[in-house]
């Protein structure tokens, strides 16, 4: 009964947080993003997009339920979203900063790409994205459930990191993001 009861507070912490990269985005990121045009969004190679999602160790991400979501609006037409599942690369165990006054956290990392399925969303937006007549803003978020968190824990700390071609060095989506949360039974 007690393991169901911790299975049902988990189910429900991975239902209700869904993290988004408007969380923490650090200024060097917004910045790098701002410059990149609808010509580089059409551009990008799905093998070069990568994901790194960062937690502190014991808490596991679900990487089955995770997503990479690129949101286009062209001016004066519906938004076209690409909601792109990712596949496990591997995992490493390293240390995350908080800040400069702050210890290190030993964090576990997902290293994540595309699966088939997210490379052919990428492929119908970008080829919707040509049939628009103007500019397009756009976005980039990770969602993240998790599937396992120390037992307990209120507050966790998270980063989640992007890079767009394979070339390129990841940028901090979310950058030492504190979220808290409250479990709640079902």
């Amino acid at each position: 009964m007690r393991s169901s009861v911790a299975f049902l507070r988990l189910l429900a912490v991975a239902c209700l947080l869904v993290l988004s990269a408007c969380a923490s985005i650090p200024l060097s990121t917004a910045l790098r993003l701002s410059s990149l045009d609808e010509k580089a969004v059409h551009q990008l190679d799905p093998a070069g997009i990568g994901v790194r999602v960062s937690v502190p160790r014991g808490n596991e991400v679900d990487v089955a339920g995770t997503r990479l979501k690129l949101e286009l609006q062209p001016e004066g037409a519906p938004a076209l979203v690409a909601d792109m599942q990712l596949r496990l690369l591997g995992t490493t165990e390293e240390e995350r900063s908080v800040g400069l006054f702050s210890a290190n956290v030993p964090v576990t990392t997902y290293e994540l790409a595309l699966t088939q399925e997210g490379v052919r969303q990428l492929r119908q937006v970008q080829a919707q994205m040509l049939k628009g007549t103007g500019p397009v803003k756009f976005g980039f978020s990770v969602n993240t459930p998790f599937s396992k968190m120390v037992p307990g824990i209120q507050e966790i700390t998270f980063w989640s990191d992007l890079k767009l071609r394979s070339n390129d060095a990841y940028m901090p989506l979310i950058d030492g993001a504190k979220l808290k949360f409250t479990f709640k039974d079902s």
